[in-house]
C-alpha cells in the first residue's frame, strides 16, 4: 500500500512541478498537497507537522515570487506605477485570452501600454515590457527551483 500511495503523491508533485511553469495549475500548491496528503497516510510519522508547516512555507514563499516577479523586473527600470500594474492586469487577461502564452506577452502588452499611457517614450514602455518579462522569467525559474527542493527533502524523507 505505501508504495502505491507514494506513486500518487509523486505523481501529484510532478503535477506541481508542471505547474511552476503553467499558471493553469497551482504548482507548489500541488506539490505541498502531495506532502500533506502523505503526512495524512502516516499520521504525520515520518512527514511530521514541522516538516509539513516548512514546506508551506516554500509553498508561500513561491507565491510571493510568482506575484512579485514581474513587478521587481520592471521597478529595476524605473517604470510607472501604472506599468506595474498594467503588467498585472495584462497577466491575468493574457492568461485568459492567449492561455499559457498570455503569461508572458500579456504582461509585457499590459506594462509597455500602460507605461506609454502615463506619458513616457515608446522605447522607455519596450524597456520596461523587457524588463517585466525578464522578472516573469527569473519568478519562474525560483519557483522551479522551490518545486524541485521540495520533492527532493521529501524524497529524501521517505527514502
Amino acid at each position: 500500500m505505501r508504495a502505491l500511495v507514494l506513486a500518487g503523491v509523486i505523481v501529484i508533485m510532478l503535477l506541481g512541478l508542471l505547474g511552476t511553469f503553467l499558471p493553469v495549475l497551482p504548482g507548489t500548491g500541488l506539490i505541498f498537497l502531495g506532502v500533506f496528503l502523505y503526512g495524512l497516510y502516516d499520521h504525520f510519522q515520518v512527514v511530521s507537522w514541522a516538516f509539513a508547516g516548512a514546506m508551506a512555507g516554500l509553498t508561500l514563499l513561491a507565491a510571493a515570487t510568482d506575484y512579485l516577479a514581474g513587478a521587481v523586473g520592471a521597478r529595476r527600470v524605473k517604470a510607472s506605477r501604472a506599468a506595474v500594474v498594467g503588467a498585472g492586469v495584462g497577466g491575468i487577461v493574457g492568461l485568459f485570452a492567449l492561455g499559457p502564452f498570455g503569461v508572458i506577452l500579456g504582461p509585457f502588452v499590459g506594462a509597455v501600454t500602460a507605461e506609454v499611457a502615463a506619458g513616457r517614450s515608446s522605447r522607455q514602455a519596450f524597456r520596461v515590457g523587457v524588463a517585466t518579462v525578464l522578472g516573469i522569467a527569473g519568478g519562474t525559474a525560483v519557483k522551479v527551483l522551490i518545486g524541485l527542493v521540495m520533492i527532493a527533502l521529501f524524497l529524501l524523507r521517505v527514502s
